[in-house]
């Protein structure tokens, strides 16, 4: 006589793959969108970053200060505050941009990015010659 085997309930598998895909599926999203908002974090930085470096060139060139400004705007966007300072010898200008999140888990949320960058005058600019 055959013996007959019995399923339980408590040994079947159904539908485990998609209590599990419903437990996973949420926090890879959320790793997703933080790694694409580190991204556009990181693309912003390195705009500023070229944006502050080339505004300083400008500057120990001999250029005016709004030509400096619009460059560093042009590189980094519109939305940017330029702050140019003189120090003797040499040239120091600050790129800061704000960054918010758009709509969703993080909407409302605010970063302040900015980068510096300084540079010595052109030799005959400097009134003394350039000595420091």
């Amino acid at each position: 006589m055959r013996a007959r085997t019995r399923s339980s309930r408590l040994c079947d598998d159904r539908g485990s793959a998609t209590a599990e895909t419903a437990v996973v599926l949420p926090v890879v999203v959320m790793m997703v969108a933080l790694l694409i908002l580190t991204g556009l974090g990181i693309g912003a930085h390195v705009r500023l970053e070229s944006a502050a470096r080339a505004a300083a060139r400008e500057m120990a060139r001999g250029e005016s200060e709004q030509s400096a400004v619009a460059t560093a705007r042009r590189i980094s966007g519109d939305d940017v505050s330029v702050t140019i300072s003189a120090d003797g010898v040499w040239v120091s200008v600050q790129v800061r941009r704000e960054l918010r999140a758009p709509a969703g888990l993080l909407a409302g949320a605010a970063w302040s990015i900015d980068a510096d960058a300084q540079a010595r005058r052109e030799p005959h600019l400097v009134g003394d010659g350039g000595a420091s």
